[in-house]
């Protein structure tokens, strides 16, 4: 019994808050965005997605468009792909880092299991 003290130790010493930092500052983070081409086409074609979107609906909004019937319907599809533009913008930075973080989440288990 007294050749091996962990096991007569208390178990509270190894309980400790530590918070969770990020690995990389958020400029680093979101910089990488525009260096990968994976996650470069995916923002730039949302980003024209968005602006068209909203061309379109300011047209239709100033009346430029007589039938109205005409102008209702660009107004909508306008309507939409701002919204498709702006998902795909979110979705591309949101999911740029999951895989890395599954990889990081794999490992830490691996070290905590062997200590």
């Amino acid at each position: 019994m007294t050749e091996n003290p962990k096991k007569t130790g208390s178990q509270y010493g190894k309980l400790q808050f530590r918070p969770d930092r990020p690995s990389k500052k958020p400029r680093m983070k979101y910089s990488s965005l525009f260096m990968n081409s994976h996650t470069l086409i995916p923002l730039l074609s949302g980003a024209v997605m968005v602006l068209t979107g909203l061309t379109i609906v300011g047209i239709t909004i100033l009346g430029l468009i007589s039938p109205l019937w005409i102008s209702a319907i660009l107004s909508l599809l306008g309507s939409i792909s701002c919204m498709m533009g702006a998902f795909l913008i979110y979705y591309t930075i949101t999911s740029q880092g999951s895989f890395d973080g599954l990889i990081n989440q794999a490992i830490r288990r691996v070290i905590r299991s062997q200590n």
